[in-house]
């Protein structure tokens, strides 16, 4: 053999190998994979048989049972509706003092101060009057020559008349008598008795007199300051009566039977009220009425405004005062004592209804005006009657007649369970 022939054995060889190769590697693949596929076909087909084979449910005819509420039962007791709101006390009467004549300030009231308290009439203040003094004098001598004159045109005219009757020529004429002249001297007695009184009032109004009984809320001139006719000396208020501007919603005036306009008569005085307010860490009470409301509703705020009046706001009954500014909590209260049906406040939904839960146990729904609400209840005058159950926990979906389980608040039902299912259901079920 020579070199020729063994290359080409060395060239073949490998091929001839390559077949045989790939054969027993596929015979062994297929021998270890077999049983998996086995496994898997097993897996399906038992799988698929038994879907086929299993025994189904019966579909269960029964109508969804009804959803279960909470229910409380509303009662009718005597009440007097209340109605409470905010508001500022402010006084009812409010002026600021000016000054009627021109001079300078030289006497001035201790009272005169922020926060004095003063009475009617009583002087706050004096004006340099020397000049008005003066004045006086003047005007007095003025009606002194006029009456003078007055009586001597008189003494004339009565000896001119004499006169004319002794000449016998009949009726006087009013010349001849003097009856312009002394018409003309009792004029002007009248116009001095005027400036006498006009000198005496300018005298008189050097002195400020308090215009009512009050406090003094702001002083604006001191003693050396000029001041004149028209110029503000203080700020002051009266302090029989206080008054309080709350603000009532249309709610508030159908619940307080009050039309828009009211004003207290004697015959209807006005819803009570009792005032409160937080002063030093201690709660303060005053006592008044609302004695009438406006007449026109704010267009901004769709609201009606009253007016609650407290007197004596200062007096020694009360301790604390009822000052200017301070903000205060006012509780009305109706003038009759009337019976309503109450129930808890969760019976109120979206403020306009309640859900009734009727005999058969269905919902009645019922669109109601609460004459009350607070924060535990709520008071009806009608849409709701005594022993009537209403819904207190939350109902989605309400519909008029729509069945539902009622549970009281304890936690117990009210209608009976539903039936058991019948024992080869069960059993039917449970395979």
């Amino acid at each position: 053999m020579n070199k020729m022939d063994l290359n080409m054995m060395t060239q073949t060889a490998p091929d001839e190998d390559k077949p045989k190769g790939f054969f027993a590697w596929a015979r062994r693949a297929i021998i270890y994979a077999a049983p998996v596929v086995l496994i898997l076909v097993v897996g399906v087909g038992g799988f698929m048989l038994m879907m086929a084979t299993a025994v189904q449910a019966p579909e269960k005819g029964d109508a969804p049972h009804a959803p279960a509420v909470q229910f409380a039962v509303a009662h009718a007791r005597p009440t007097t509706v209340s109605v409470n709101v905010q508001g500022e006390a402010r006084p009812r009467v409010e002026a600021t003092l000016a000054a009627q004549v021109a001079g300078r300030v030289v006497w001035a009231s201790p009272k005169f101060a922020e926060g004095g308290s003063f009475t009617e009439g009583e002087v706050m203040a004096r004006i340099d009057a020397a000049d008005y003094q003066l004045a006086v004098v003047r005007a007095r001598a003025q009606v002194a020559q006029a009456h003078e004159g007055l009586t001597r045109e008189e003494a004339e005219g009565e000896l001119a008349r004499q006169d004319w009757q002794a000449l016998g020529r009949g009726e006087a004429p009013p010349l001849a008598v003097r009856e312009p002249q002394m018409a003309q001297a009792r004029a002007q007695l009248a116009s001095a008795e005027a400036s006498l009184r006009s000198a005496e009032l300018d005298l008189n109004r050097a002195s400020i007199r308090a215009p009512f009984t009050g406090r003094v809320r702001e002083r604006r001139a001191n003693v050396g300051d000029y001041v004149g006719p028209g110029s503000p000396v203080a700020v002051m208020f009266a302090t029989d009566t206080m008054e309080i501007r709350v603000p009532l919603t249309d709610a508030d005036l159908a619940s307080m039977r009050l039309p828009v306009g009211f004003s207290a008569t004697t015959a209807n005085p006005g819803p009570a009220a009792h005032v409160t307010s937080v002063t030093g860490g201690r709660i303060q009470s005053w006592e008044g009425r609302l004695v009438r409301t406006e007449a026109s509703v704010d267009a901004r705020t769709r609201l009606v405004y009253g007016i609650v009046e407290v007197r004596d706001p200062f007096g020694a009954r009360h301790t604390a005062p009822l000052a200017p500014g301070m903000f205060v909590m006012t509780r009305l209260e109706g003038s009759n004592r009337e019976t309503l049906v109450a129930a808890p406040r969760s019976a109120l939904k979206r403020n306009e209804f309640v859900y009734v839960v009727t005999a058969e146990n269905t919902i009645d729904v019922r669109q109601v005006r609460a004459a009350q609400t607070t924060a535990d209840e709520v008071l009806f005058r009608e849409g709701l009657a005594d022993g009537e159950r209403v819904v207190v926990s939350v109902l989605t979906s309400p519909r008029q007649g729509m069945e539902v389980t009622p549970i009281d608040r304890e936690g117990g039902a009210t209608t009976p369970a539903p039936a058991a299912q019948p024992p080869e259901q069960e059993l039917e079920i449970r395979r």
